[in-house]
């Protein structure tokens, strides 16, 4: 079975199978790509969005971000550490240049915003690049309340 693992450090999705040996390195910077015991990243399409909504019970925190925005980029990192320090959320990533429609549809107006779904709802949203700690301000109540 394939997984598709979003590289941390050019935001490029990169397809990894389960029967490879050693460390994967991404496709496009040969930087290497997150092991499975680090925190999955789905990456989001318009055919997957309501599903992964819908069938996810955890809080989604999704990623608007695009690969030519370096404070996206940035924020990769912070948002793995975030995720790692709440294991009980779901993060995502939408390409907003892949998938116009779902930036339109959300109203994504400036990248990186996040946004956290509840039950399939949105519950709260942010813009910017910011710290492991500012995020924790930001979400942390919703996620330890919900």
């Amino acid at each position: 079975m394939a997984e598709i693992v979003v590289c941390p450090a050019c935001g490029i999705k990169n397809r990894i199978r389960g029967a490879m040996s050693g460390a994967p390195l991404c496709g496009k910077c040969r930087q290497p790509l997150p092991h499975a015991t680090a925190v999955s990243i789905r990456a989001l399409t318009t055919e997957s969005f309501d599903s992964a909504l819908r069938m996810n019970p955890q809080p989604m925190l999704v990623d608007f971000w695009a690969a030519w925005c370096q404070p996206c980029r940035l924020l990769a990192a912070v948002l793995d550490e975030f995720a790692r320090k709440h294991p009980k959320i779901t993060l995502a990533r939408v390409d907003i240049d892949a998938e116009p429609g779902l930036a339109s549809q959300f109203q994504i107006f400036s990248i990186p915003t996040l946004v956290l779904f509840i039950g399939g709802h949105e519950v709260h949203r942010v813009s910017g690049a910011m710290s492991e700690r500012e995020l924790t301000t930001e979400f942390g109540s919703w996620l330890e309340t919900k």
